[in-house]
């Protein structure tokens, strides 16, 4: 079931959906008028699951009172390249470009453990204009995205060989999640989508082809946890004639169907024992058991936890058994926490999603 949202910034506010089962955001975010958003429409609408539709060119941005109550938001900036609502470049100057991160809205959606699908072309360069660049630990794009470095913008950057922009992307090896193994577009070839390295956590989906491409085997569709990313303005899926509407079908569905599933969700962040750093752990917090597992190379030590709002759920001291302390989670609504566990004089910090 499809609800088309057409706000005013007051109605945005006001503005609440209740669903009983999974349900789904698509924002666009093109500003060039191109009518990509429409077959994701028409593809969410075949794929069973409830929906609804802002296009940003002619309403505000959603707030993240608007997006709290979806399950999952698909973000696309189709052909659009310029001042996309996707990021907050507000710090930049005084940042630098590592602080770059999405709108504030969709940035509180992510960290309340919710599923983002953010596809399109341009939207990297949009920011960063050039290529390569590469981040590290502590960027916005490395933690969060996944992304190690943007290599190249095809046709952009590619005109070397006999190729001109993209001529297709390959289902990687890691992807267990879509059944396409080939995946084109309308024209001969997709101009302008980003090819990137990714980070050792990350999970490739899709990758440039063929093997004779310049950028063969970069990532074009990959995700880090609860964050999907894609330069291939799937939209435009096609066969250099027409659209098909039947792959968009099947991409959008199997995507939204490991979401509904759990895919794509926010780890466990522990206490790695070795570097007494903070580590990737199991993905926890585990809802048939009700609690979340700290791994504390100590015997004690004073745990304390906070909701997004920064009030105090957790604060105490606490004996490790084992190696490992269990929170008991019983009482915490779903959402993003975040922790201080301090052993001795030395305090770590890091999150974890509920998800119920």
């Amino acid at each position: 079931m499809r609800k088309k949202l057409l706000f005013v910034a007051a109605f945005l506010m006001a503005f609440s959906f209740v669903n009983a089962q999974y349900s789904v955001l698509l924002v666009d975010d093109d500003a060039n008028g191109a009518d990509e958003s429409s077959h994701i429409d028409t593809a969410l609408a075949h794929s069973g699951y409830t929906y609804s539709f802002i296009n940003i060119d002619t309403n505000a941005t959603p707030s993240y009172a608007d997006l709290k109550d979806y399950d999952m938001v698909i973000w696309t900036t189709a052909n659009d390249g310029a001042d996309l609502h996707l990021w907050d470049v507000s710090d930049t100057a005084a940042n630098g470009a590592g602080a770059i991160k999405f709108n504030a809205a969709l940035q509180q959606y992510v960290d309340s453990g919710k599923v983002v699908w953010v596809d399109g072309i341009d939207f990297m360069y949009d920011i960063y204009k050039k290529t390569p660049t590469t981040f590290a630990a502590g960027d916005f794009v490395y933690d969060v995205m996944g992304i190690q470095t943007y290599v190249a913008q095809s046709h952009k950057d590619d005109s070397l060989g006999s190729f001109t922009g993209l001529p297709m992307d390959l289902k990687a090896a890691t992807n267990t999640i879509t059944t396409l193994d080939t995946i084109r577009w309308k024209w001969s070839s997709l101009w302008y989508g980003d090819a990137f390295d990714v980070t050792p956590a990350t999970t490739v989906l899709y990758e440039m082809g063929p093997a004779t491409y310049d950028f063969a085997g970069k990532a074009s569709m990959f995700y880090l946890y609860n964050v999907i990313t894609s330069s291939m303005r799937i939209g435009s899926i096609g066969d250099s004639h027409n659209y098909a509407q039947g792959d968009l079908d099947v991409l959008v569905k199997e995507m939204v169907d490991a979401a509904a599933a759990g895919t794509f969700v926010n780890p466990t962040i522990g206490i790695d024992e070795a570097k007494n750093t903070i580590s990737k752990v199991a993905v926890y917090p585990n809802p048939a058991t009700n609690r979340v597992t700290f791994a504390i190379p100590a015997q004690n030590a004073i745990v304390a936890v906070y909701d997004i709002t920064g009030k105090v759920v957790f604060n105490q001291s606490v004996e490790i058994n084992g190696g490992l302390f269990n929170l008991d989670i019983s009482n915490l609504n779903s959402g993003m926490y975040f922790y201080n566990v301090t052993v001795d004089n030395s305090s770590v910090t890091g999150k974890f999603s509920v998800v119920k």
